[in-house]
């Protein structure tokens, strides 16, 4: 069975009053980039001993996903990863435990929890661990699949020419790969779209999100995305509604 796709935006860590500390860090990469959407930000280590990454949200926050995008766990020998829960900062409910095998983006879906305080802890490397984001929150489920035509791999080159007086081309450069990915949907309720995807819509765009087409059986494929054009149009036809978005990110 295949998952829909879901939007993960909702990052408890990036709201406005969280703390965050860990165990150690670079100088030039503090824990606080975790929590930032930019993608050539990252924390890193300030050592390869085991790290632990702790938030206080300052009050309790619920969560149903944790997902981590550019990291080096499998590079740097991270053998496993934890996450906890906690009340009061001190007494710690484990909540998962994952196995590092590659350094593609971890994605886990659970039942929604409540807790004040999370940590994230990372097995002994063999160099210092980095991760570009580190999400742990709640997510945007679209209710049905996308329509035929639906292609999760469509990427294109974004390329640099050069040409002469004459309109001779005299070389070309490949600047970067860009991921596209068109999205549609014809049979979403009215309740939906104004109970979960406007929320979203409203609190969240231009801001880049992590997107998954189907967690369940290809979970590492997650992507940093964005709307091309932050514009949305929900036309009725006649009692659902539609929808078409184009995202696009770095490959």
């Amino acid at each position: 069975m295949n998952a829909k796709p879901i939007i993960l935006w909702d990052n408890l860590l990036a709201k406005q009053g969280v703390i965050l500390s860990a165990t150690s860090s670079h100088p030039d990469h503090p824990v606080q980039y975790i929590a930032d959407w930019r993608e050539y930000l990252s924390w890193q280590a300030g050592s390869a001993s085991i790290q632990s990454i702790e938030a206080d949200l300052g009050s309790e926050g619920s969560a149903k996903a944790l997902a981590i995008y550019k990291h080096n766990f499998h590079s740097a020998g991270i053998s496993s990863i934890t996450l906890y829960g906690s009340d009061n900062g001190a007494d710690w409910i484990e909540i998962l435990s994952h196995q590092i095998e590659t350094d593609a983006p971890i994605l886990k879906i659970f039942n929604q929890i409540f807790y004040r305080y999370f940590k994230l802890t990372l097995a002994q490397g063999s160099i210092p661990v980095e991760i570009g984001i580190l999400f742990i929150g709640e997510y945007l489920e679209f209710p049905c699949w996308p329509s035929s035509g639906f292609d999760p791999d469509q990427k294109e080159q974004v390329i640099e020419k050069a040409f002469s007086e004459q309109g001779f081309v005299l070389g070309a450069i490949e600047r970067y790969s860009r991921r596209k990915i068109q999205l549609s949907f014809s049979h979403l309720t009215d309740l939906w779209v104004r109970d979960y995807f406007i929320p979203f819509w409203e609190s969240h765009i231009p801001k880049p999100f992590l997107f998954a087409w189907d967690y369940i059986n290809h979970s590492s494929e997650v992507y940093l995305l964005e709307v091309s054009e932050p514009r949305v149009s929900l036309p009725y036809s006649p009692v659902f509604r539609s929808l078409r978005l184009e995202l696009e990110g770095r490959v």
